[in-house]
């Protein structure tokens, strides 16, 4: 046989098969066997179908039974819904974690929504909006225009929440809210058709059978396999609760259909093809020797010169497109990696804000299966939180563009971890919001902390001298076991806080922020409403209480959030003083003065430069104030009347009358020019002046009660003390207690 010993082998080998397999009863048997497998896997596929009918109706079921106890037994689904305040951000907050968690029950819901009728709010889990300016506000308004006591799913529609959001194709189920009481709102939960896809592909084998799934109105929810065109549909059931219709059949059910049909004449068939065999057996055989004797050469080629087989640049044969083939298979492996790398740090950054929020892990079995796989640290360790928070972020943002911020940011992260590493520390780095970095250090030192501080100070000192920027660190208290990291986290925030009094650019440990009482915001209201009644009235006392205020909030050590509530109120009484002006005051309260305040209020990161900046704001519009106020007419006069006032608060005769007679003007008219220049009645104005007498005296001597009447135009003591509760709250003896109680805490 020599070198064709191999072709007579394939040639012998066919023979055998051929006439052995290819005979009568090959043909009977098939048609026999096909039959029977039809058959089964018709049987198989009605049950198929079925099964995954029953598992989508359980699901949605589900869904619907969980979504129904929630409006019956979540008092914050009730009363979200009987609410009518869409500025309770804590109601809010509630119901943005019940559907948080509803999510988390639920895999299949991709989002929920919650519109309450009353002020055409809506309220989903990444935002809140007006009805009419809520994206699915189409689909949304015809539930809300009736009652829909039963609910049930919509056919398939394209969803987005929000504009720059890519549309989905969803199913929605709307209920009434509150659940016994309609009409107050409606619920909607959306879920991604996907989902439902890929719950019903894992029962069926695309190369075996395929389903269909339309909705009510003849939509295909659900698209067969890649073989379902040439497939035959054997079998259909329609769902009793979403009224779908599920289809499915055989990839191949055509083909073999076809087939069982020719039973007839597969006998004539069969021995032609024995007769046609022989010859054709022979041709093939020799044909197909040559491609692989071709191969055999090749091979032996490639051996000897690899370099020029691979840089081959001739004519494409079937062998240059193998080679092709496996070079886009190579290609498709590398972005393959490289995809699977990038969706490993996004997943990492997931787990990283899970871990800190406390949902994620629900036992350290569960956080050990996947850490070796993604470099996670070893939570049966102890950890310390940090965050790191760019100063003066919305400055860093107008001197950056965004590419130069990625680069920024990514440079620090690395210099942290480059820094850590040196020190052979574990470090866990992830960016938890814009201008926020969180840090998850091991406490494997013997003073974790001051090992931890050191580190972080070597990076912060690095990022001055470098990036141009400065940066302030918060600091958490070891957590002994994983469940204590959340706290360690909320306490590295609550450090930060402090950078508005302690300033920024530095390392602030919450052990050292949070061992003192730091005071409570109201104890400063007083103080605050005081110095908005000297800027209505244009007095220059309001610097010496304004600074007095920052002094107090400086000695007492409030966090931002106590700063900018006192701001806040500080701006409140103003525009409470403001009102009670003529209209231009107001007017210009709401062009110049509120927004000038409400801007040094977010500009500024620091107690200083708060202090500064609001006190330019305060300056600016009292300035203003006071050039108004000497351009209205009889402004000098009714600024004597209140000089004259003040320094004769004390007669128990001054009225109206006397002092039109001693102007020389109609007490009618006083009264009127008085009210236009102050806000305030006269009569309002002068037991206001004489209470501010008395408080002073009051808190600065040790006069009796009696006395104090007397000095401050009051000839009975329990008129005078009557009147000082009505307005103040309390009587004098209690108010001179409670003034000598803040001069201590004070120190002034």
């Amino acid at each position: 046989m020599g070198r064709k010993a191999w072709f007579y082998r394939q040639l012998l080998s066919y023979m055998p098969v051929f006439f052995i397999v290819i005979s009568f009863v090959f043909f009977v048997f098939f048609q026999m066997l096909g039959e029977q497998s039809r058959q089964g896997a018709i049987q198989a596929n009605e049950t198929m179908i079925q099964q995954a009918m029953r598992s989508v109706d359980n699901s949605l079921k589900a869904i619907d039974q969980m979504l129904v106890q929630e409006l019956l037994f979540n008092p914050d689904m009730s009363e979200f819904f009987n609410q009518e305040d869409q500025d309770n951000v804590y109601l809010n907050m509630q119901a943005v974690k019940a559907m948080k968690q509803f999510k988390v029950s639920n895999p299949l819901v991709d989002s929920m929504v919650l519109v309450r009728t009353q002020d055409e709010f809506v309220l989903s889990t990444s935002s809140t909006f007006r009805l009419q300016d809520y994206a699915d506000y189409d689909f949304l308004q015809p539930y809300l225009s009736q009652v829909n006591s039963e609910a049930k799913w919509s056919a398939l529609r394209n969803f987005r929440e929000f504009s720059f959001n890519s549309t989905q194709q969803v199913v929605t189920l709307v209920r009434d809210a509150p659940f016994v009481t309609h009409g107050k709102g409606v619920i909607a939960v959306n879920i991604k058709v996907d989902a439902i896809h890929n719950m019903i592909q894992g029962m069926v084998n695309p190369e075996v059978s395929f389903i269909h799934v339309m909705d009510t109105g003849g939509r295909s929810l659900i698209a067969g396999t890649s073989g379902a065109e040439h497939g035959e549909l054997v079998s259909q059931a329609i769902s009793p609760y979403t009224g779908w219709v599920y289809e499915g059949g055989l990839t191949q059910g055509r083909v073999v259909g076809i087939v069982s049909q020719l039973y007839n004449v597969w006998f004539i068939v069969g021995l032609l093809m024995c007769m046609a065999g022989v010859v054709w057996i022979v041709f093939v055989t020799r044909r197909n020797y040559k491609p692989i004797e071709a191969i055999v050469s090749r091979i032996s080629k490639y051996s000897q010169t690899k370099t020029s087989v691979l840089l081959h640049g001739g004519k494409q044969d079937e062998f240059a497109f193998i080679e092709s083939a496996l070079e886009s298979l190579l290609e498709q492996a590398s972005s393959f990696q490289q995809q699977h790398r990038e969706d490993l740090l996004l997943r990492k950054a997931y787990l990283f804000q899970q871990l800190m929020e406390g949902q994620y892990p629900s036992h350290l079995e569960q956080w050990n299966e996947q850490r070796e796989a993604m470099g996670l640290p070893d939570l049966s360790q102890p950890q310390i939180v940090n965050v790191i928070e760019i100063d003066k972020y919305p400055l860093f943002c107008e001197q950056y563009p965004q590419q130069d911020q990625y680069l920024i940011k990514f440079a620090l992260k690395s210099v942290v971890q480059e820094i850590a590493a040196g020190q052979e520390t574990m470090l866990w780095t992830e960016w938890i919001s814009a201008s926020k970095l969180g840090v998850l250090a091991a406490a494997e030192d013997q003073d974790p902390n001051r090992h931890v501080a050191t580190l972080l100070e070597q990076a912060r000192q690095w990022v001055e001298e470098h990036l141009k920027l400065t940066i302030t660190v918060g600091i958490g208290e070891k957590a002994e076991r994983y469940t204590e990291i959340p706290e360690s986290y909320e306490q590295a925030h609550a450090a930060l806080k402090y950078k508005m009094i302690l300033g920024d650019n530095r390392i602030i440990h919450y052990a050292e922020v949070s061992g003192e009482d730091r005071g409570n915001a109201f104890d400063f209201l007083n103080l605050i409403r005081s110095m908005a009644q000297s800027f209505r009235l244009v007095n220059k006392d309001w610097q010496a209480k304004y600074s007095t205020l920052i002094h107090n909030i400086e000695q007492n050590m409030l966090d931002r959030d106590g700063v900018v509530n006192l701001a806040d109120y500080m701006m409140y009484s103003l525009g409470r003083e403001m009102s009670c002006m003529a209209k231009e005051f107001q007017e210009l309260w709401l062009t110049e003065g509120q927004p000038a305040l409400r801007n040094a209020l977010q500009s500024s990161d620091t107690l200083e430069e708060l202090e500064q900046e609001l006190g330019e704001a305060l300056s600016a519009l009292y300035d203003s104030i006071l050039a108004l106020m000497e351009g209205r007419n009889h402004a000098d006069t009714i600024q004597k009347v209140r000089l004259y006032m003040e320094q004769n608060s004390s007669n128990p005769d001054l009225s109206l009358n006397y002092l039109s007679e001693r102007f020389g003007m109609n007490w009618k008219t006083l009264s009127k020019l008085f009210r236009e220049e102050t806000g305030q009645k006269f009569v309002d104005y002068l037991i206001e002046l004489r209470m501010n007498h008395a408080r002073r005296l009051l808190e600065e001597t040790l006069l009796p009660v009696q006395d104090i009447a007397t000095e401050v135009g009051y000839s009975n003591a329990i008129s005078f003390g009557r009147m000082f509760k009505k307005l103040m709250g309390m009587s004098p003896g209690d108010y001179r207690e409670q003034a000598a109680i803040k001069q201590q805490k004070f120190g002034n």
